[in-house]
């Protein structure tokens, strides 16, 4: 089964007690779920063993390195929904994780409803992760190791940070 990973804001999904309650805040889904020409960006993963992937990709080409929430969605639960899933070219540095990038596209107002609704029942089974700047240097400092990214090819806010 893949994986698809988006980076969220924990607190604005638990401004409401959702674990209880189908309804969320709509600091959730303006900030979280914000479309550009109706298109969300995601990360693809084959298995949650790949998910330091998805994250390196994300990390990787943010301008400051500060403690992250993801959350980890069925790909083939979206795909119920409906929802079109696009490769396109992902915004990172990681040249082999370029390719790994995702659009949900297409969205109306419907679609993001029912992604929604899908994040919520992806918290509730624990699939909302956190990484702390500590995790993040690690996922970093391994990945220029490996060789999978320069470090100059990292903003420079960002190199100061690892």
């Amino acid at each position: 089964m893949s994986y698809l990973v988006r980076k969220v804001n924990k607190a604005k999904w638990f401004q409401i007690d959702i674990l209880k309650d189908d309804d969320v805040s709509a600091d959730a889904l303006t900030n979280c779920l914000k479309t550009t020409n109706n298109t969300l960006s995601v990360w693809r993963i084959d298995n949650e063993a790949d998910l330091d992937s998805a994250i390196l990709a994300i990390v990787a080409n943010q301008d400051h390195l500060d403690t992250i929430d993801i959350v980890i969605l069925e790909e083939s639960s979206l795909e119920g929904y409906n929802i079109n899933i696009v490769a396109s070219p992902g915004e990172t540095p990681v040249a082999s994780l370029i390719s790994a990038h995702r659009d949900l596209s297409q969205l109306t107002f419907s679609k993001i409803h029912d992604i929604k609704n899908h994040i919520v029942e992806r918290i509730r089974n624990d699939k909302l992760k956190r990484y702390t700047v500590a995790s993040l240097k690690k996922i970093l400092n391994s990945a220029i190791e490996r060789g999978l990214v320069k470090q100059e090819d990292l903003k420079e806010s960002l190199r100061k940070k690892i």
